[in-house]
């Protein structure tokens, strides 16, 4: 599967292209309420730092990249990659 992925508010370009229409997505806690109010169509989601609605995955601000890429490994290789990942980059997930 191809995933589409931003990080923070990089979620306004997918949402400007039509491409969260319809689906969950998250940004930045302090431009969830703009978001949301520029894209209505989008359910967006303020309890999680990552977000994921189909082959879009979306998340918070710029740290919860690191989420979201750990995230996108176990997806794609697995739990066991995903944590050997975290550990390597001593994140803890």
């Amino acid at each position: 599967m191809e995933y589409i992925c931003s990080v923070c508010t990089g979620a306004y370009i997918l949402g400007a292209t039509g491409l969260l229409d319809g689906k969950k997505a998250t940004t930045h806690h302090l431009a969830l309420k703009v978001l949301q109010e520029k894209y209505p169509e989008i359910q967006v989601i303020s309890d999680n730092k990552v977000v994921h609605d189909g082959n879009i995955i979306t998340s918070g601000g710029v740290s919860s990249g690191i989420n979201m890429s750990l995230y996108l490994v176990e997806q794609i290789l697995g739990k066991t990659a995903a944590d050997r990942t975290a550990k390597t980059i001593e994140f803890v997930h």
